[in-house]
């Protein structure tokens, strides 16, 4: 006989359909989730309960029950930490700038490759455990703080070991084009990436650019995104058109990418382009608001345009030092002037659409796996409302409970 848990006595059940149309939320109250197998099984009403022999029963004692949160851009296997150049942007040097002086990203670089595969496992284990305490249960990761073949390799392995002992959905993505390292220029070492990229095929799912003035072109792009289709990589990403407009994220859609990111200064020409492709926009209000930027991407006539929008954290020591979903929620909602609703499908189909998973996890509908969270409150507003606070309580992966001292997750 199937083992079939019942969650019970849910005050408000959240779930995102998207079959066949808009995506949207589908609100249930007085209602129960059954789950076998670490997946959703179906809803029934409070009412039914009682008519079934479940193999255990857990009492939610009517609070609200949502998809787990998804961060489909992070970068969060790193060493080391960029408090100096906080205080110096403080000061009024701008992110590029601090770039350009061969601080930024070459700064997480060094540590990064000093830190030993152990070290870098167990900081981004203790970051994915505390994500998963605020309610992420899914998750992208970049390389791109190696620069060179052993530390890209080697973050990447981090990685490949968090997925196996976390027992969670997690990307990994190669992001070798993120910057020239000391000692090349931008060309040499983007011959350098496509001359080793077939090296990365078994390690990562897919590849990221960082698309930018001073950094890597349009044309880089363009290369790039070709060789990897060439060598079987099939999930193309790209960090573009963030501090200025380069046709980044045009060309990106135009190649097929699954996603664009950041977006800050794109033009109907490239929202057109990601309406055509299916391309998701990732948006991360939260590097706005630490990099204190005035510009905001056009998410309104993304909206308008039918384009699907995802929402992450952007989780580095740079310009995202944080690993919270629910900020980035309250965030979206105030900088962007968008409804709870669509903030929450954003951070949850749209984050899981851009890492192709959006038919295993991101709605709660049955079939999928039973990742959710369950918060301190009825009224899941109340994690935009009460703006500054966890209103997490708990955290379930696969239908198990993977916060508290409890934790069957291995951390």
């Amino acid at each position: 006989m199937e083992k079939v848990i019942c969650f019970r006595n849910i005050g408000e059940l959240i779930q995102v359909q998207s079959r066949r149309q808009t995506p949207k939320l589908v609100k249930k109250t007085r209602c129960a989730l059954l789950v076998s197998q670490g997946r959703v099984n179906r809803v029934i009403r409070e009412s039914e309960v009682n008519h079934h022999d479940f193999s255990r029963e857990v009492d939610l004692k009517g609070r609200s029950v949502l998809p787990g949160l998804v961060d489909c851009h992070t970068h969060l296997i790193f060493a080391g930490d960029r408090k100096d150049e906080m205080e110096q942007r403080m000061a009024g040097t701008s992110y590029m700038e601090i770039h350009k002086n061969g601080d930024g990203i070459l700064n997480t670089v060094n540590a990064t490759r000093q830190a030993t595969e152990d070290e870098l496992y167990e900081t981004a284990r203790l970051r994915i455990r505390r994500m998963m305490t605020l309610g992420t249960t899914a998750f992208e990761i970049k390389s791109g703080y190696g620069l060179d073949l052993d530390t890209e390799k080697k973050m990447l392995r981090v990685g490949q070991r968090l997925r196996k002992n976390l027992r969670v959905p997690l990307t990994l993505t190669y992001m070798g084009a993120h910057a020239a390292p000391q000692g090349k220029t931008i060309q040499q070492y983007f011959e350098f990436v496509m001359e080793h990229l077939p090296e990365f095929r078994n390690l990562a799912d897919g590849v990221d650019i960082f698309c930018e003035r001073d950094v890597f072109t349009v044309a880089h792009l363009r290369r790039l995104f070709l060789h990897a289709k060439l060598v079987g990589f099939h999930q193309l990403r790209a960090h573009v058109d963030e501090f200025a407009h380069q046709g980044g994220c045009h060309n990106a859609a135009r190649l097929g990418a699954i996603s664009c990111d950041h977006l800050e200064h794109i033009t109907p020409h490239d929202i057109r382009a990601l309406q055509l492709s299916g391309t998701t926009a990732v948006l991360m209000p939260g590097v706005t608001f630490f990099l204190g930027g005035k510009k905001n991407p056009p998410v309104h006539a993304m909206i308008e345009a039918g384009v699907t929008l995802a929402l992450a954290t952007d989780c580095n020591p740079g310009s995202g030092p944080s690993y919270n979903m629910q900020t980035v929620l309250g965030l979206a909602q105030s900088l962007y002037r968008i409804t709870p609703d669509q903030a929450l499908i954003a951070a949850t189909h749209g984050s899981a659409r851009a890492l192709d998973g959006h038919n295993d996890y991101g709605g709660l509908l049955p079939g999928q796996r039973a990742d959710f969270i369950v918060l301190k409150t009825n009224d899941y507003r109340d994690l935009f409302y009460y703006f500054g606070e966890n209103f997490v309580d708990q955290t379930y992966s696969a239908g198990k409970k993977v916060n508290g001292e409890k934790d069957p997750v291995a951390f």
